[in-house]
């Protein structure tokens, strides 16, 4: 069996990449794999939001543990995780976090499961367009002696930061009715 598995951002309407993985793929190869295609770096608490069909977020599978668990929240982290224990059916919902600072996402929708095929590990089989910078210059990582991050933030972004960690990830400009993951071309690699 092999999950496919649709990639694609708000911030950039062409960019979509298709990923094929086993069900046995660990989050954090999946992490690897998304950072790696997309040229980005390993900066920030990157963390997956598994999510209902209305994005509402059900777990947080996070990269490193970060002490800020609630004692009733499960803590499950990249290394632990497969995607077979968390992916339920076609149409799962995943939010990826790749810029924690800004708060920056991409999202992903399980779109078919492959029976009778194997994958033999995670990997892109086709994408379309440029992703999105990681880091927004006016989102820049600050260094250590410098004003922290949240603060330089400008106003319309400072409402994202605080409601990202609610349960729901929302985001004004998104519609889930809108997507249509079939619809999306993607060149051969």
């Amino acid at each position: 069996m092999t999950y496919r598995l649709l990639l694609f951002s708000e911030e950039i309407e062409n960019f979509v990449m298709e990923i094929m993985a086993p069900p046995s793929t660990t989050f954090h190869e999946l992490h690897e794999l998304i950072l790696r295609e997309c040229a980005y770096t390993e900066k920030g608490n990157h963390r997956f939001l598994i999510c209902d069909e209305g994005w509402k977020v059900k777990e947080k599978i996070y990269l490193h543990d970060t002490g800020k668990t609630s004692y009733d929240e499960d803590l499950y982290l990249m290394e632990d995780a497969i995607l077979d224990d968390f992916i339920e059916e076609n149409g799962q919902h995943i939010a990826y976090i790749y810029d924690t600072e800004a708060k920056s996402t991409f999202l992903l929708e399980l779109v078919e499961t492959i029976f009778g095929e194997k994958a033999e590990k995670v990997h892109v089989s086709r994408r379309k367009g440029t992703p999105p910078p990681q880091f927004k210059d006016e989102y820049a990582i600050p260094a250590s002696d410098a004003v922290p991050a949240s603060a330089t933030l400008p106003a319309e972004a400072s409402g994202i930061v605080e409601n990202m960690e609610e349960d729901t990830f929302e985001d004004d400009g998104f519609d889930a009715d809108e997507i249509d993951a079939e619809g999306f071309e993607v060149s051969e690699m």
